[in-house]
C-alpha cells in the first residue's frame, strides 16, 4: 500500500475550487514535504480529507471499470448480488451471476481490496498528523472525527466483504489492521481475528462520535455525529447487539424525518430531502456519468446515455401490497419484465445518490426491538412505514415479526446498496425465484456459502508476508467454494 498524499491534496484543493490538478494518481516519499507538510495547519489536512471524500464517492479501486467507480457502483453491487434485482446486461452481468467474481485471482476482489485500504492509508496520514496542526482545537477533532469514521466505514466493508458475518466467524481470521500511514518499505499485517476487526471499527467510531460533538458539516457528503451514529447501529446489527442496535438506530435518525410519498415518487435524486442522513451530489464536472445509479436503472426517463439493465424479480414484486405507494412505480415492459421508477435522473444528468437515510435506521429499531422480544415498541416503528406507504399493517409475532421486518426491508431499500448483506448477516440462503431462472440469474446459494465470501487478492497473498499460504484453516486464504460448518 503506498502513500496517496499528494493525490488527495490535488483532489481536495480542486473540490474547493482553489485550483487544478492533473497528477491524480501521482505519489510521493514517505519522507517528503508534500506528503508531511500539508498537515502543518488544518486548513491544509481540510484539503486532504476533502480528497478523502472524493475518493471515497469517485474514487477507482485500479480497474477503472463500470462496477469499480468509488462508492456508489459498490452498493448496486451489493445489490445486483441479492434476489430481487434482475441484471440483464451490462459489466453487472459478471457479478449478478456469480461467474467467479469472489475469487482471489478476478480482478473484483482486487479492486475492493485496493479501494477500501488506499483510502485507509490516506485518513490514516490525516490521523497521524492532525494532533499536531496549527488551528483550532474543534477544527482538529472535528477532522479528526471524520476520519476516524471513514477508517472504521471502511474496515466494515472489508471484513463483511473478506470474511462470514461475525456471529459464526469472530474467532476465524480477520483483515489487516493498518493505524500509522504505510509506504512500500512496510511489512504487511497478519490477518488477527474477526472480534480485532470489530473492536478496531468500535473503537474508531465510539471515538469519532465523541470528537464530532457539535459539528455542523456544510456538505451532506461529509460523516457527522447522526451518520457516524448510523454506522453504529449497522455495525451492532451485524454483531447481534440488538440493545446497542436499538439505541443508536433511534439517535441517528432523530434529525431526520421519514421521506413524504411526494419525495419518495420524485426520482430519488436529491440531496435536500430530508430523509437523507448521507448522501453524495453530483456536478456537471464531478459526477459518475454513464458509471452512477441511473444509467443502470431500465426506465427510459434518463436524458443520456443508459445501460438499461437493472430489472425487478416478479417474486418480489408480488410481495408489494395493491395499495402500496411503491408498487405504483414498478410495471411491465415487454409484457415480460418488471422494471422501476425508483432511480430517475435529473434533467442535467447530476442526481444525487443516496447513501443512508431515517428509513432505514427506523427499520434497524424496528428489528432490533423485535429480536428483543419488544414488540408493540417494533410494530409501533414498522406500522408508521406501512401507514404512510400504504401497505398493510403487519399483525405477526415473534419470529414472523422479525422475517416481516426484513421483507419491509427489501420493500424500503431497495436500490440502496443493503441486499447482499442482510442475506449474509442473517445466515439465509440466496434464493433466486421467478424471471430469475428466465433471465439467466438462476444462481442459488446455501447459506453460509463461500460464495458470499471474497477470497483475498492473490497479490495480497503474494506480497504481504505476515500471511500464510494456503486454503484457511491451514493458510490464510478463505475458500473459493463449499460451506462454512458452523
Amino acid at each position: 500500500m503506498k502513500k496517496y498524499i499528494k493525490s488527495i491534496l490535488c483532489t481536495g484543493i480542486a473540490i474547493m475550487g482553489l485550483a487544478a490538478c492533473t497528477d491524480f494518481l501521482e505519489t510521493t516519499p514517505s519522507t517528503s514535504v508534500a506528503d508531511t507538510g500539508v498537515f502543518k495547519t488544518t486548513q491544509g489536512a481540510q484539503s486532504a480529507l476533502y480528497g478523502c471524500y472524493y475518493q471515497l464517492e469517485s474514487g477507482s479501486g485500479g480497474s477503472g471499470r463500470q462496477d469499480d467507480w468509488g462508492y456508489a457502483t459498490h452498493q448496486m453491487t451489493f445489490d445486483a448480488c441479492g434476489e430481487d434485482i434482475i441484471v440483464w446486461g451490462g459489466w453487472y452481468t459478471y457479478d449478478y451471476n456469480f461467474w467467479g467474481h469472489t475469487r482471489g485471482d478476478i480482478f473484483k476482489a482486487s479492486c475492493l481490496w485496493i479501494y477500501y485500504y488506499r483510502l485507509i492509508n490516506n485518513v490514516n496520514s490525516i490521523i497521524y498528523y492532525i494532533d499536531d496542526a496549527e488551528g483550532l482545537q474543534s477544527e482538529k477533532d472535528h477532522i479528526k472525527g471524520q476520519a476516524l469514521a471513514m477508517r472504521a466505514w471502511a474496515y466494515f466493508h472489508l471484513i463483511r466483504l473478506f470474511q462470514h458475518t461475525y456471529a459464526i466467524a469472530k474467532d476465524m481470521p480477520g483483515v489487516p489492521i493498518y493505524l500509522e500511514p504505510t509506504t512500500d518499505q512496510t511489512e504487511g499485517a497478519p490477518r488477527g481475528t474477526v472480534q480485532n476487526t470489530y473492536d478496531r471499527i468500535l473503537e474508531d467510531f465510539l471515538q469519532a462520535e465523541s470528537l464530532l460533538q457539535g459539528f455542523s458539516r456544510s456538505y451532506k457528503n461529509h460523516m457527522d455525529q447522526s451518520v457516524v451514529r448510523g454506522f453504529l447501529s449497522q455495525v451492532y446489527m451485524t454483531m447481534n447487539n440488538w440493545e446497542k442496535a436499538a439505541e443508536y438506530a433511534n439517535k441517528a435518525r432523530q434529525p431526520y424525518p421519514l421521506t413524504s410519498n411526494d419525495m419518495y415518487l420524485a426520482g430519488f435524486n436529491d440531496l435536500n430531502t430530508t430523509s437523507w442522513m448521507w448522501g453524495m451530489p453530483q456536478t456537471k464536472d464531478q459526477n459518475l456519468s454513464d458509471y452512477s445509479p441511473f444509467a443502470m436503472w431500465a426506465n427510459w426517463t434518463r436524458n443520456g446515455f443508459t445501460f438499461q439493465c437493472f430489472f425487478l424479480n416478479d417474486v418480489f414484486v408480488n410481495k408489494f401490497d395493491a395499495g402500496d405507494i411503491r408498487k405504483s412505480q414498478i410495471d411491465i415492459v415487454w409484457g415480460i419484465i418488471n422494471y422501476s421508477m425508483k432511480f430517475r435522473d435529473t434533467e442535467d444528468l447530476i442526481g444525487s445518490i443516496v447513501f443512508m437515510r431515517s428509513e432505514e435506521m427506523l427499520l434497524n429499531e424496528a428489528e432490533a426491538l423485535a429480536r428483543l422480544g419488544r414488540e408493540t415498541q417494533a410494530k409501533d416503528l414498522l406500522w408508521q412505514l406501512q401507514e404512510m406507504r400504504g401497505a398493510k399493517k403487519t399483525t405477526a409475532s415473534g419470529n414472523d415479526l422479525v422475517e416481516a421486518i426484513l421483507l419491509e426491508r427489501r420493500k424500503e431499500l431497495y436500490g440502496e446498496g443493503y441486499a447482499w448483506f442482510d442475506i449474509i448477516r442473517n445466515q439465509k440462503p440466496l434464493e433466486r425465484k421467478g424471471d430469475h431462472i428466465n433471465y439467466g440469474g438462476y444462481k442459488p446459494l446455501p447459506a453460509k456459502s463461500w460464495r458470499f465470501v471474497y477470497q483475498i487478492p492473490n497479490s495480497e497473498m503474494v506480497n504481504n508476508k505476515s500471511l500464510k499460504n494456503g486454503i484457511w484453516p491451514d493458510g490464510d486464504q478463505n475458500p473459493f467454494d463449499g460451506v462454512l460448518a458452523r
